[in-house]
């Protein structure tokens, strides 16, 4: 199964670029100020990490390990966000572009998921919620969102953000790294037995992803 291991090293490869990218942003912003350049390479890393967990989830339906690439909720959340920005106009909504240019409207929600867990990354980058609710519903895999909002809880999320005296849901964002690890832990839990690491990086994250925990998504917080 060369041509699987070989996804996921290339997926391995994209998930170690995401969070350098993230810690590179301060260089760009602070040492020579260019923070379009910084923000422009954030949001490239994190859409290749989604277009090699589509990359991924083809492979094993090739190799006969899935009958959909729509296994799980967790995974179905990336593709689905990856096919708007395959098929609708604009780019990756975030936080970073949005606050830089001054477009969050009042103050801004994050959502940040396992908050009891230490081990939990928190890199400083969260997509817009109703920015993919929107475009999901709008795209051919509309009747995927409510169990997509029903695992990631947003509905009762939604209902505190809209009694809060602090910011709304039109500039509530989720932390992207929630929903790429989920997504990547359910395939090297479900399908690690027919993966073989093929490079430094796979063996890397092959052996990460079978040990870190599920996300709670009833472990949350609102960071305002």
């Amino acid at each position: 199964m060369s041509k699987l291991n070989d996804q996921f090293d290339v997926l391995s490869n994209t998930l170690r670029l995401l969070p350098e990218e993230i810690l590179r942003l301060g260089y760009f912003i602070k040492e020579i100020n260019e923070p379009e350049e910084g923000i422009s390479n954030v949001e490239i890393a994190c859409v290749n990490v989604f277009n090699n967990i589509y990359g991924m989830m083809c492979a094993l339906k090739d190799e006969g390990a899935v009958l959909s690439i729509y296994e799980h909720d967790a995974i179905t959340t990336i593709l689905c966000i990856r096919h708007i920005l395959q098929h609708q106009s604009g780019r990756l909504k975030n936080n970073l572009r949005d606050a830089w240019s001054k477009s969050i409207q009042g103050a801004p929600v994050l959502i940040k998921y396992n908050v009891s867990d230490p081990g939990m990354a928190d890199p400083p980058l969260y997509i817009s919620v109703e920015w993919f609710q929107e475009g999901i519903f709008k795209s051919n895999n509309a009747k995927r969102l409510p169990a997509i909002n029903s695992f990631w809880n947003l509905e009762a999320i939604k209902q505190k953000v809209d009694v809060s005296s602090h910011g709304s849901w039109a500039s509530t964002y989720v932390c992207v790294m929630a929903l790429i690890t989920e997504a990547v832990r359910k395939i090297v839990t479900e399908y690690g037995s027919v993966i073989t690491a093929s490079g430094y990086d796979s063996d890397v994250y092959l052996k990460h992803f079978k040990t870190i925990n599920a996300i709670n998504t009833e472990d949350y917080g609102l960071i305002t």
